[in-house]
């Protein structure tokens, strides 16, 4: 009769280490689904509209062969430094580089701090709402994503990775 209780005890265990490795795999699907749910871009794929956009001053870049789109807040002091990159980029004479800067945060807010940014090759865009980011799943910063003159995805990751060397070769 002792082997019996030993038996179920061990059956009982069984099951709840199985429980724990059932639960554990939905977990892993489940975070899985969600990164790639949220993942809403893929190279060579068109990017989505930023639809309902105001621009800052109601300036516009110019058209360019390439334009990276920009994801920032005031708050993340690594988009601060992502951007002073892509400044660097775009004012570069060997680069035909559109950039375009995309905010949700208050103009009041942004305005002081990009408005000295705007130039021939730099907009910035009030998303309002947050609709353009949500559009591209955004879920860090920097984030940014390199578009060709159709529109499509030709890189997307974290801007502080971007360089010279990189985007002359993605471009080319």
């Amino acid at each position: 009769m002792a082997n019996t209780a030993n038996y179920s005890y061990l059956r009982s265990e069984q099951r709840l280490t199985m429980k724990h490795t059932v639960l554990a795999l939905l977990l892993v699907m489940a975070v899985s689904l969600g990164e790639a749910a949220a993942q809403n871009i893929a190279l060579g794929e068109r990017v989505p509209e930023i639809k309902h956009t105001v621009w800052l001053d109601g300036h516009r870049a110019e058209p360019s062969a390439a334009t990276y789109i920009e994801f920032y807040h005031s708050a993340n002091e690594m988009s601060d430094a992502a951007l002073e990159r892509l400044c660097r980029l775009c004012d570069d004479a060997e680069c035909d580089l559109r950039l375009i800067v995309v905010t949700k945060e208050p103009v009041e807010k942004v305005a002081p701090l990009l408005r000295p940014l705007l130039s021939p090759h730099v907009a910035v865009a009030l998303d309002q709402g947050g609709r353009g980011f949500a559009a591209f799943g955004v879920s860090y910063l920097p984030f940014g994503v390199l578009v060709d003159a159709k529109k499509r995805t030709l890189w997307m990751g974290n801007t502080l990775q971007m360089n010279k060397q990189l985007l002359h070769k993605i471009t080319q």
